[in-house]
C-alpha cells in the first residue's frame, strides 16, 4: 500500500471513530440545554443577574465524540466585583451542579466541574460581559473565541480538528491546563483554519523553529519583531485573532512544542493508528518492577507527601515549581539530577521522582579558587590551610588556587530530609507553601525499592513508574533504524 492510500486509510478511520452521529449530537446538545437551564434557573431563584450562553467546543462542533466537555459560561456585568464573582456567582455554579458533585478548579478565577450524564464533563464558568479589549478577567475572550471559530471554520475543517486534537492527545500535548502545558482545543483550532487540513498542519509543524509566530489576522504582518518584543515566550506564539496582545500559545511548554514538531515530523516519514489511539500501558508486575528497581544503573528517589490543600491547577502548579526547588537545591551540593517528574491521584496521593546519578557521594571534593595574584588569594589560603575539612592543598594548578575537601553532604536522601524538617519546611530553596504545608505533617523519602509497597497499593502510580522507566513514547516504538 501506498504512503498516500496508508494515510488516506488512517485518517478515515480517526474521523470515523472521532466524529459524533446523529443522535449523540443530540443527546449532548439536549444534556447542555438542560445545564444552562439549571444555570438560568438557580440565579433567577437568587435574584442574579447572568447570561448564561454554551461555548467551548460543543458550541463549535469539534469535539470529540468520546471525550465530550460541556462548558457552560455565566456572562455577568462588568460593574460586578470580583469578590462578587467569587462568591456570589460561583455559588450559583455549584448549587447548579450540586446532584453530580463538583470539584473546584481554578485558571486566573474559580470555576466548578462535575461529571454528570454517560460521563460527560461540564464545567461552569463565570466571566464578564465586555467588548473586545476590554477584558475584566482571561475568560472574558471565550464568548468571542468561540463566535470567530464558528464563523470562520468550515465544515469539512471540523473533521480536521477532530483529527488534530485525537493526534495531539495520542502523542500527550493536548490541553492547555497547568498539569499538561500543552495546546488548547482554541488553539488546535486556529492551526487547521491558519494551515487549511490535518496534513498540512502536520507539514509545517514539522518543520517549526524555535520563536515560530503565526498571525492568523496579519496584525503584524508587516513588523514580526514587534511581536517578538511584546511577548516574553520564545518558542511558539500564535496572535489571538480576537486580541492582537495575547499569545493563544502562551501555556504550551517548550517540551510538549517540541515532542509535537517531532511525532508530527515521524508520523508523516511512517503513518501509524499509534499515534492517535496509543497501546495502553500495563504496569510491570511487583516482581518484575522490585527486580528492575534492585538492578537499576542509577538511583531512584521518591518524596511522597499527602493531602495538599489545593485545587488540581494549583496543585500541580506547585508540584512543577518543588520539583524545580529540589532538583537545583540537589544540584548545589554536586547530586545530578538525570530526570524528575510529578504523579498525584488530585485527591491524597502525591510523589515527586528524582533519578540521579549517584545517591551516595565520594567524601571528597576539588574545590577551585581564586586565581594566583588575586585580591581574593590571602583570604582563600588563609580560610583553607589549617581547615580540618581540607584533605589536600591548597596547592596551584594552571593559574589557580585549588583545594581537595570533605564533603559537607554526601547522601541525597538525608540531606533533603533534614531540609524538608528544617523549620521552614523547604521554603527558603523555593518549595511550594501549599507543598510545604503539607510536608509539616508528614513527608516520606523513599529510595529504589522502598517505593514497592506503594507500587503495589496504587494502580496509577504502577503505570506511571511503568512508563518512567520505559522512558521513550509509545509512538516511537515502532520506530526501528537499523
Amino acid at each position: 500500500m501506498s504512503i498516500d492510500k496508508e494515510l488516506k486509510v488512517i485518517l478515515d478511520e480517526v474521523a470515523r471513530k472521532e466524529t459524533p452521529d446523529k443522535a449523540k449530537r443530540e443527546k449532548v446538545l439536549k444534556i447542555a440545554e438542560k445545564l444552562k437551564h439549571k444555570v438560568e434557573v438557580e440565579a433567577l431563584n437568587r435574584g442574579v443577574k447572568v447570561k448564561v450562553s454554551l461555548e467551548g467546543s460543543v458550541a463549535k462542533d469539534t469535539w470529540l465524540r468520546d471525550e465530550v466537555d460541556i462548558d457552560i459560561f455565566m456572562l455577568i456585568p462588568k460593574t460586578v466585583e470580583r469578590k462578587v464573582l467569587e462568591t456570589v456567582y460561583m455559588n450559583v455554579a455549584r448549587s447548579s451542579l450540586k446532584e453530580y458533585g463538583w470539584i473546584e478548579r481554578y485558571a486566573e478565577h474559580p470555576y466548578v466541574e462535575a461529571i454528570v450524564e454517560d460521563g460527560i464533563k461540564v464545567n461552569i464558568v463565570p466571566c464578564y460581559e465586555v467588548k473586545p479589549l476590554s477584558w475584566k478577567s482571561a475568560t472574558d475572550r471565550t464568548p468571542y473565541h468561540t463566535q470567530y471559530i464558528k464563523r470562520k471554520l468550515k465544515e469539512n475543517q471540523k473533521t480536521e480538528v477532530r483529527i488534530l486534537k485525537r493526534f495531539m492527545k495520542g502523542v500527550e500535548v493536548y490541553g492547555a491546563d497547568i498539569k499538561t502545558g500543552g495546546f488548547s482545543g482554541y488553539l488546535t483550532e486556529l492551526l487547521i483554519l491558519y494551515y487549511g487540513s490535518f496534513l498540512e498542519t502536520l507539514k509545517a509543524t514539522s518543520k517549526w523553529k524555535i520563536g515560530e509566530i503565526i498571525d492568523v489576522k496579519g496584525y503584524y504582518k508587516n513588523n514580526l519583531e514587534e511581536a517578538k518584543k511584546l511577548f516574553d515566550e520564545t518558542h511558539l506564539i500564535l496572535i489571538d485573532p480576537v486580541d492582537k496582545h495575547r499569545n493563544v500559545a502562551a501555556a504550551v511548554r517548550l517540551e510538549k512544542f517540541n515532542v509535537f514538531r517531532s511525532a508530527s515530523k515521524f508520523f508523516l516519514e511512517k503513518p501509524s493508528l499509534n499515534f492517535f489511539y496509543p497501546p495502553q500501558t500495563i504496569p510491570l508486575k511487583p516482581e518484575k518492577m522490585e527486580k528492575i528497581l534492585d538492578e537499576y544503573p542509577s538511583d531512584l528517589m521518591f518524596l511522597s507527601f499527602k493531602d495538599v490543600k489545593a485545587v488540581p491547577d494549583v496543585l500541580w502548579g506547585q508540584m512543577y515549581k518543588t520539583q524545580k526547588a529540589i532538583k537545583n537545591f540537589l544540584g548545589k551540593f554536586d547530586f545530578k539530577v538525570l530526570r524528575s517528574e510529578c504523579w498525584s491521584d488530585e485527591v491524597k496521593h502525591n510523589l515527586i521522582i528524582f533519578e540521579l546519578e549517584n545517591l551516595n557521594l565520594k567524601n571528597i571534593k576539588k574545590h577551585f579558587g581564586p586565581p594566583i595574584s588575586s585580591p581574593e588569594e590571602k583570604k582563600f589560603i588563609q580560610k583553607y590551610i589549617q581547615n580540618p575539612q581540607t584533605i589536600s592543598g591548597p596547592y596551584i594548578k594552571n593559574g589557580r588556587w585549588v583545594v581537595l575537601v570533605k564533603r559537607k553532604h554526601v547522601n541525597a536522601k538525608i540531606l533533603l530530609e533534614k531540609k524538608l524538617k528544617s523549620e521552614d519546611f523547604g521554603r527558603t530553596i523555593g518549595v511550594g507553601s501549599k507543598i510545604s504545608e503539607a510536608l509539616k505533617k508528614e513527608f516520606k523519602i523513599y529510595v529504589g525499592k522502598e517505593i514497592m509497597g506503594f507500587y503495589r497499593q496504587n494502580s496509577s502510580f504502577a503505570v506511571f513508574l511503568t512508563k518512567f522507566l520505559r522512558g521513550k513514547p509509545s509512538w516511537l516504538e515502532q520506530f526501528n533504524f537499523n
